[in-house]
């Protein structure tokens, strides 16, 4: 689990992994109740029942607005062109969404012009009064608004500095918001989902969804890499178990960023950010026999 100095990394980040929930129409959540062999209608209603039982995703529940505590903040210098949101790094913050967060980061490597185009800013300068995210959600494409106050303290922000508070707000944290906004912050919908459901979210393409045994093998994901599609791996949620156990994150979803050819490893990029406890970059053999007791969980888009 990720830390920082003030301590805005703990707590909540063992959510990363789907828990069962979310918006009917996400790909991914059908097939890995499958897998894990429950009863589907069964469980993913009850997290949904559960919602009013948990406390709602908001402003307040994520250390208040960035803007009341940094007055001199402009939100319009939040970079949102191809340019600038391919320089930013993530740093993910206190809420459980690495599901989503990774699939921004995916999506940032093979097509970060699909992020500017999907993300507008509204007033003059563009910005100034918020901005409209695009999504795909329930099969289609929705226009979600975002407030310069519905940036928070503790949400997601981009690496700045040596330390997780030196972070600033980004372009990831608009999208961290729209995601928190079109799902009313319900908790089932926000906290944790699969890599399919993020990816699908982020690019409104199909994903292909492998688990446990039935992942892809290094020449497959070095396939899907030089092809340029987003590519995301869940860790076991109990406890990875496997050769690189000592250095992943549990319920935790991670970029797939590349691969070595010399060692027949692929390349874990975290969400958690430069600044965290956690390792920034992990690598891992999908050869290796305990692989399935580390990464339960691959999505691969379009």
């Amino acid at each position: 689990m990720g830390s920082s100095a003030d301590g805005a990394m703990s707590g909540t980040l063992l959510e990363c992994a789907w828990t069962g929930g979310g918006p009917v129409g996400r790909r991914g959540e059908r097939e890995h109740m499958e897998f894990l062999g429950a009863d589907t209608e069964q469980v993913m209603g009850h997290a949904r029942a559960g919602d009013p039982f948990r406390d709602t995703v908001d402003t307040e529940s994520l250390g208040g607005s960035y803007a009341d505590q940094h007055p001199d903040w402009d939100p319009e210098d939040i970079g949102i062109t191809e340019e600038d949101i391919s320089a930013a790094e993530m740093q993910q913050g206190t809420l459980g969404d690495c599901w989503y967060l990774a699939a921004i980061m995916a999506t940032q490597q093979t097509d970060p012009g699909l992020l500017a185009e999907n993300i507008t800013g509204l007033g003059s300068p563009p910005g100034a009064d918020g901005w409209e995210v695009e999504l795909f959600i329930d099969g289609e494409w929705q226009s979600v608004p975002v407030s310069p106050d519905e940036i928070t303290v503790n949400g997601a922000r981009q690496v700045d500095g040596s330390d997780w508070a030196d972070g600033e707000p980004g372009f990831m944290s608009i999208y961290e918001r729209a995601m928190i906004n079109a799902h009313d912050g319900r908790p089932s919908a926000v906290s944790a989902d699969t890599p399919a459901a993020g990816i699908e979210m982020i690019t409104g393409g199909s994903t292909e969804t492998s688990t446990l045994g039935g992942q892809p093998s290094f020449e497959e994901y070095r396939e899907a890499i030089d092809a340029g599609r987003p590519i995301t791996v869940m860790t076991d949620p109990i406890a990875p178990m496997g050769s690189s156990a000592d250095d992943l994150v549990a319920a935790h979803v991670y970029q797939v960023s590349g691969y070595d050819e010399s060692t027949g490893e692929i390349i874990l990029a975290n969400p958690h950010g430069a600044n965290a406890g956690s390792p920034p970059e992990v690598r891992v053999d999908p050869s290796d026999p305990t692989f399935a007791n580390d990464i339960v969980m691959t999505g691969i888009g379009e």
